[in-house]
């Protein structure tokens, strides 16, 4: 893929197990084909989410990013929840 366009994005949990699970809930929609026009990965050290977007142009990262926030305020929001409820 020819990179035009490209962002990092870090996110630091509250705690290591809810960057793990965040992580490891997200990192499906990170497999991609040849089709896409963007590629994301997803790494994790500690407490701290990466997100490297790399795409063919910005409208096309743009639309990565704001799916890629959408899952994670998601995925933020059920952890939540769920921590409350034990």
């Amino acid at each position: 893929m020819i990179k035009e366009a490209h962002a990092i994005l870090h996110f630091v949990f509250s705690s290591e197990r809810e960057a793990e699970i965040v992580c490891e809930s997200i990192k499906p929609e990170t497999k991609v084909t040849i089709r896409y026009r963007s590629r994301v990965k997803v790494l994790r050290e500690g407490r701290t989410l990466s997100l490297i977007f790399e795409s063919k142009d910005t409208t096309a990262l743009r639309a990565s990013i704001n799916s890629y926030l959408s899952w994670l305020r998601l995925l933020r929001g059920i952890y939540n929840f769920l921590e409350s409820q034990k």
